[in-house]
């Protein structure tokens, strides 16, 4: 019983990277506009994609100590990344900029979306 459990588990664990969000149009606000991944040809796994290089932005910003990774917007086109959200302190910033520029494929980092300051309550 156990065996099949982990068995089961494990296959769920393999499943879970490959599964993504499917988003509405309502869903979408005005300014965003949705990601462009061409399916079937697997180009959004390859290194250097927008969707690989959002990917691996994210990861790093993930890893970057005292900063709110899972906070942050990550968007890249055209090997262009985009940042936003709240950070606490410029140095937050510059450090999470500087991680995004360390992902190969990169071409150039904004963060001009990133706000510095606590939530307000």
């Amino acid at each position: 019983m156990k065996r099949l459990q982990l068995r089961s588990v494990l296959l769920i664990a393999a499943a879970l990277p490959t599964c993504t969000p499917v988003a509405t149009a309502t869903a979408l606000s005005a300014q965003e506009a949705p990601p462009t991944v061409e399916l079937g040809d697997g180009a959004a796994d390859q290194p250097g994609s927008d969707a690989w290089i959002s990917r691996e932005v994210k990861a790093r910003l993930l890893r970057v100590r005292d900063t709110p990774g899972m906070e942050i917007h990550v968007q890249t086109r055209g090997g262009m990344v985009s940042l936003s959200g709240q950070v606490g302190s410029q140095s937050e910033a510059d450090r999470m900029s500087a991680a995004a520029a360390a992902v190969d494929g990169v071409i150039s980092v904004d963060d001009s979306g990133l706000v510095i300051g606590e939530p307000a309550n």
